[in-house]
């Protein structure tokens, strides 16, 4: 009996509860003429009183608790998502049935040839996380600007952190490197992408082919990067990191680039073909599990 009145002092509104029931107590027992038995009446329904508001105290610190801990959990689940994570584009692409839901959580890193997507409307400019003449053996000189200051690669796709990232860069890199540090490189910037984070879903592109009449660089060496970047991929073994065959996917038949994808250079692209390439990436990625990944 003690105990119980020592745990409903921790409780002031709960006490009112039980002066009140006292009160009742007297008036009922008075009302029965029982003065000789007023004590033990008393007393049997004081007890009971006690034990009655310490049982509502119970119920209401039960109530209280699972009410936080479903509070808890809905911002938990709130809080993984990014600001940036969807974004409209102003040119759509793609014919899949979940083309759109793809290309407005796509974000792209890379080269001149990445910064395409953006140029011509496919990516928004919060997505875009490319820029001219980056590649894997100079990516520490490069800052991107997404207003929250310059930043490198690394640091402005954290800041922008996307579930679905398009890595596009290498054409800088196979005049002036080799495929083992390139892909060591590579598989370092992965890396550090999903140590910072674990939610991402990586897109590794295949560096595009080149038409037959450009001279810069021979299409033989871009198959032996995108060889070894493929094997990369399979090495990494990672659910969340694919390697995706951009260079087949607008090659001719003599695995040049086509003639009327280029935008005049014969290596860079044109609008018809940025809305290939996402139309095949998207089918792509409806083999994967990558649109339950991101949610849908």
């Amino acid at each position: 009996m003690k105990n119980k009145l020592l745990f409903l002092l921790k409780y002031p509104i709960e006490v009112l509860l039980v002066l009140l029931l006292i009160l009742l107590s007297f008036c009922f027992t008075a009302s029965l003429g029982q003065e000789e038995n007023i004590s033990d009446d008393r007393s049997v329904f004081l007890t009971a009183a006690v034990d009655a508001a310490a049982e509502i105290i119970n119920n209401d610190v039960t109530c209280t608790t699972t009410t936080v801990t479903t509070t808890s959990t809905t911002t938990t689940i709130v809080t993984t998502t990014s600001l940036y994570e969807i974004c409209e584009p102003t040119r759509t692409a793609g014919q899949s049935p979940n083309s759109l839901f793809y290309q407005e959580r796509l974000a792209v890193t890379g080269d001149s040839l990445a910064l395409g997507f953006n140029v011509y409307g496919f990516i928004p400019d919060m997505h875009n996380i490319a820029g001219e003449s980056v590649s894997m053996w100079n990516l520490d000189y490069f800052t991107f600007d997404l207003g929250g200051g310059e930043m490198g690669m690394v640091d402005a796709v954290d800041y922008v952190h996307p579930r679905l990232l398009y890595m596009s860069v290498g054409m800088n890199d196979v005049n002036l490197n080799y495929p083992e540090p390139y892909v060591k490189r590579y598989r370092e910037v992965i890396e550090e992408l999903i140590k910072r984070m674990p939610d991402i879903n990586i897109v590794v592109a295949a560096i595009t082919p080149v038409c037959s009449y450009c001279n810069v660089v021979k299409n033989e060496i871009i198959r032996d990067y995108n060889a070894a970047l493929k094997e990369m991929v399979k090495d990494m073994d990672l659910p969340q990191v694919v390697f995706f065959d951009a260079y087949s996917v607008i090659c001719d038949n003599e695995l040049n680039l086509k003639d009327d994808y280029s935008s005049g250079d014969g290596m860079h692209l044109y609008i018809p073909c940025y809305n290939d390439i996402l139309t095949a990436l998207f089918d792509f990625l409806d083999t994967t599990d990558f649109k339950k990944r991101l949610g849908g």
